[in-house]
């Protein structure tokens, strides 16, 4: 069963989730989770449209095609969705705030304990 791990970045607005997933000796690793939902989504989309176009081409009642199209429909419509997501980002600003004065005091600090050496 592969294992998968989520990495968190700092809280940056421009920064997302990596996964990565390890099987065996090798490891599939997604930039952020959203290219990894995206492609999912991409993928049920085609295999929908697939079986609800077959679904038509057989004797087989027109319905079961017709929800297929619709469930396919739901995921194309899910996709802009996810952009939106990925693209949204929502943060702190006093919690940012707070980090970068302590990353400046800490900048500081190094520098002055440089100076005594």
């Amino acid at each position: 069963m592969p294992k998968i791990e989520r990495k968190k970045h700092d809280v940056i607005p421009d920064k997302e989730e990596d996964i990565e997933i390890k099987t065996g000796r090798f490891r599939l690793y997604f930039q952020n989770r959203y290219a990894l939902i995206s492609l999912t989504n991409d993928i049920l989309t085609g295999v929908f449209y697939m079986i609800g176009s077959l679904a038509t081409l057989t004797p087989i009642p027109d319905v079961y095609g017709t929800y297929l199209y619709l469930i396919g429909a739901f995921f194309l419509t899910a996709r802009p969705i996810l952009k939106f997501f990925h693209n949204v980002f929502i943060y702190d600003d006093l919690k940012l705030a707070e980090k970068k004065k302590q990353e400046a005091n800490e900048l500081e600090e190094s520098e002055e304990d440089n100076e005594y050496e």
